[in-house]
């Protein structure tokens, strides 16, 4: 359900299970968290995040059922965050369809983000009876806290030009333009001195504000313990 790729200067994991919208189970969580952690290690200067068929991701799968504890498993959103943020080099998302939940997360944390203009995003949580405290936590690191709020509480849908108005997303671009929109960016950053562009990454990850590794680790608590006691309603 992901495939990873890597040629030496460019790595790409792919959303692979198109026939579910993407939806993104535990096994297919961990083996993004594999891909990202291969991209690290692998020298890459870029890295390329794409999907196939008509939705970028749909989110995580709600209705799965795993034998794990609650913090284990919304941990995982922390780790995938967290590397994708991190990358030494340049990270790339590439939006098609929907990016729902964890899909817009994605595209908030990588360096560069494209969208078709039919692309819809938005942090739908709220309406499968969740509280995404993990977003609330990050989302006012990437657009304004006003607007952050109104998404969460919410959970509407939000299409690609507004996206890019309030910075979850850099670009837009016609439908069906995404790998020329890929071809230009890696033509652009081919030509610029790897070093230079390494050094800003590092530079950006050293000064950033984002909410610590305790503040995430806190909002996983709190959502799971909200969780094992039955989803009280105060």
């Amino acid at each position: 359900m992901i495939a990873y790729e890597n040629d030496g200067q460019t790595a790409r994991i792919t959303f692979n299970a198109p026939e579910t919208g993407n939806r993104v189970t535990y096994r297919m969580m961990n083996d993004y968290i594999a891909a990202l952690e291969a991209s690290h290690q692998s020298g890459a200067r870029v890295l390329v995040l794409r999907s196939e068929g008509e939705h970028f991701t749909l989110g995580r799968d709600q209705k799965e059922k795993v034998d794990v504890p609650k913090r284990d498993n919304l941990g995982l959103i922390l780790r995938a965050n967290d590397l994708l943020r991190t990358f030494p080099g340049v990270s790339l998302a590439l939006v098609k369809g929907r990016a729902m939940g964890f899909g817009s997360g994605i595209a908030l944390h990588a360096s560069i983000a494209v969208a078709e203009e039919s692309a819809i995003f938005g942090f739908d949580e709220i309406k499968h009876g969740l509280a995404p405290l993990i977003v609330v936590l990050y989302l006012p690191h990437f657009i304004p806290r006003k607007a952050a709020s109104e998404l969460c509480l919410t959970g509407r849908d939000v299409g690609a030009a507004e996206a890019a108005a309030i910075g979850l997303i850099n670009r837009v671009v016609p439908d069906g333009a995404l790998a020329a929109a890929e071809a230009e960016i890696l033509d652009v950053l081919a030509s610029y001195h790897p070093g230079a562009l390494s050094l800003i990454r590092r530079f950006v990850n050293g000064v950033s504000d984002y909410p610590s590794a305790e503040d995430g680790h806190l909002a996983v608590d709190q959502l799971a313990a909200w969780l094992e006691a039955g989803k009280p309603t105060s």
